[in-house]
């Protein structure tokens, strides 16, 4: 699903995207957009979701591609299992609360972000940097 439909959705009252391929062909479409409460569960993202709101959402087992992103809010949400295929770089993202268990960080760095209350058990955190 390209991202122009799923924000279409999205405003129309849609909440569950579970077991999508999603993908951001422009780069960016996603840019500051409040997404809170969406279902994500087992799609694959390959999307910009820099300053992007996602307060309570599901990303459990879904599959993540390399991004930069940048001042996401991603706080109470759910990342159980997620697979960080390359790596990723979150930086002054707020993940307050989230569940990261079981979840494959490899390579990623987080700089500067809120993880306050965040859940990482049985987390695979190898070669993961921590800045701030």
């Amino acid at each position: 699903m390209d991202v122009k439909e799923l924000l279409r959705r999205y405003v129309a009252g849609q909440r569950d995207f579970t077991n999508l391929s999603i993908r951001d062909s422009r780069r960016g479409l996603m840019r500051g957009v409040d997404l809170s409460g969406i279902n994500l569960e087992g799609s694959s993202l390959d999307v910009d979701l820099s300053g992007t709101i996602l307060r309570s959402s599901n990303l459990r087992y879904t599959i993540w591609h390399f991004w930069k992103w940048e001042n996401v809010d991603l706080s109470d949400s759910d990342m159980t299992g997620i697979n960080n295929i390359d790596s990723c770089l979150f930086i002054r993202c707020n993940f307050k609360n989230t569940i990261w268990n079981q979840a494959n960080l490899f390579q990623s760095t987080f700089e500067d972000c809120d993880l306050t209350g965040a859940d990482f058990d049985n987390a695979s955190l190898a070669e993961v940097d921590l800045y701030g």
